[in-house]
């Protein structure tokens, strides 16, 4: 049983490695063809670019590693069944599952080792990626500006618009700027043409634009606003900077970015927000039913003629409401002839305060639902970090009965059975991902359904598989 053992796993070390350096190449080059673009022109060492698509190597060995098990799985299992070797071993008297059973001990082996890596390894270098690639976009940002599209210069401060550029003059033209640097203007430019530079010193943009206007929104008046014509102006964009910073994210890390521990945190900060947010709303709901209730009793107190001042109180508080400030002090003069009539009109302002609360109750329930969705979004990241290395299992189970079967099938049989498990579990994946983001199933659910489904099939393959050859 050695022997048979060391053999079967000595005839799954090329194909896997062949499998996974592969896939995991072509992955790359397409990591490479999306983000050329953002990479030329910028004056980058070779070292910047090259440790750009090392930091992707992680990422994408993340999900080329199962695929690499299955095709590996596929090609020797149809190659022994088609030399008649799993005949012969069954013959005497060695199961299909005993010799698959080496596999999926290593299938098991990797599965912990890559959901370690997985939640020490790919997090780190998530981050480190993250961080070089938008100080490449803060480096010389001139020509990362796309046509036709929101270009942000300054995140969150400044962003271009321009309508074409030409690259070689660093012309622009038809350009919109839209500057929120001043928190208490916004300001709207709009250009027929203008020119683009940095400072000597690297660190200044500089826009010189022609033919346009300048549109100015104070922030706290929303109905102020000036407008400015210029043949010629200059805008100067400071500590934009031409080299290249490694530290624009500082502590900053998104879910990809981090690990299970630190994840974990970021649930429970969601849950509780979206606790707080319905205890809040059991307290003010319990608040305006209190309102309610003694708004009831002083109408059984009042009697019908404090019931007729209400109801007529409550007209005018409605026609107040929306007559505005000015108006509502001279009606509220005109309408308040004695005290009486004065109790009567704030039992019913408290009455209509009180049905216009739905505004408050739809906040709460805002809050809830973000609480939730922020703890979904991190608990479906812990589950991924397991459920895609489990794959690793679920494709030896899948891949050694189908291959039994079908021994015939060669290449058409790997590639084919690859491609169509691969899509259906990603799609899986991604699926449910969706259907936890948006609160309709659980993230436990959502992202161990696939590997419960496929696990299944695998099981069920593999006991046919067995039974047919008695």
């Amino acid at each position: 049983m050695r022997t048979l053992t060391r053999y079967i796993l000595r005839l799954h070390v090329a194909p896997f490695l062949f499998s996974a350096i592969g896939l995991t190449v072509l992955l790359l080059l397409d990591q490479v063809s999306k983000r050329f673009d953002r990479l030329i022109g910028k004056a980058l060492h070779w070292s910047v670019i090259a440790e750009v698509f090392v930091y992707s190597i992680p990422f994408i060995l993340a999900q080329t590693l199962p695929m690499a098990v299955l095709i590996a799985v596929l090609y020797v299992f149809s190659r022994l069944e088609g030399d008649f070797e799993v005949t012969a071993i069954k013959a005497s008297g060695i199961p299909l599952s005993r010799v698959m059973a080496p596999v999926l001990v290593c299938g098991v082996l990797l599965a912990g080792t890559m959901t370690w890596f997985n939640d020490t390894i790919l997090p780190q270098s998530n981050h480190h990626l993250q961080v070089l690639l938008t100080g490449i976009g803060l480096k010389k940002p001139t020509f990362n500006l796309r046509e036709q599209t929101v270009n942000a210069v300054l995140p969150s401060r400044l962003y271009v618009h321009p309508g074409t550029i030409d690259q070689d003059s660093s012309s622009i033209e038809d350009v919109r700027i839209y500057d929120e640097r001043n928190g208490q203007q916004s300001r709207t430019i709009y250009a027929a043409r203008g020119k683009m530079a940095f400072s000597e010193g690297g660190a200044d943009l500089y826009f010189d634009l022609e033919d346009g206007v300048v549109q100015v929104r104070p922030n706290g008046r929303t109905h102020a606003f000036r407008r400015i014509a210029f043949e010629r102006m200059t805008l100067r964009v400071p500590d934009v900077g031409n080299s290249l910073e490694r530290d624009t994210l500082g502590a900053v890390r998104g879910d990809r970015e981090m690990n299970i521990a630190d994840m974990r945190v970021e649930a429970d900060l969601g849950f509780a927000m979206a606790q707080a947010a319905r205890a809040e709303s059991a307290v003010y709901a319990r608040e305006i039913t209190s309102q309610l209730l003694n708004f009831m009793q002083s109408l059984e107190a009042g009697g019908e003629e404090e019931i007729a001042l209400v109801d007529e109180a409550t007209v005018r508080v409605e026609t107040i409401a929306g007559a505005g400030e000015g108006a509502a002090e001279g009606e509220a003069e005109a309408a308040a002839p004695d005290s009486a009539s004065l109790v009567a009109e704030s039992a019913a302002r408290r009455f209509y305060t009180a049905f216009d609360a739905a505004t408050q109750f739809q906040s709460y329930e805002d809050r809830e639902l973000s609480g939730l969705r922020r703890n979904n979004q991190f608990l479906v990241e812990i589950h991924k970090k397991g459920t895609i290395p489990v794959a690793c299992i679920v494709f030896v189970l899948i891949g050694a009965p189908i291959a039994v079967r079908f021994p015939r099938g060669g290449v058409a049989l790997v590639v084919g059975v690859s491609l169509a498990f691969f899509g259906a579990y990603y799609v899986s994946l991604i699926g449910g991902e969706e259907l936890a983001d948006r609160l309709w199933v659980s993230p436990l659910f959502a992202m161990w359904a696939p590997n419960i489904l496929f696990g299944i099939f695998g099981v069920v393959a593999l006991a046919r598989s067995t039974r047919v050859t008695r």
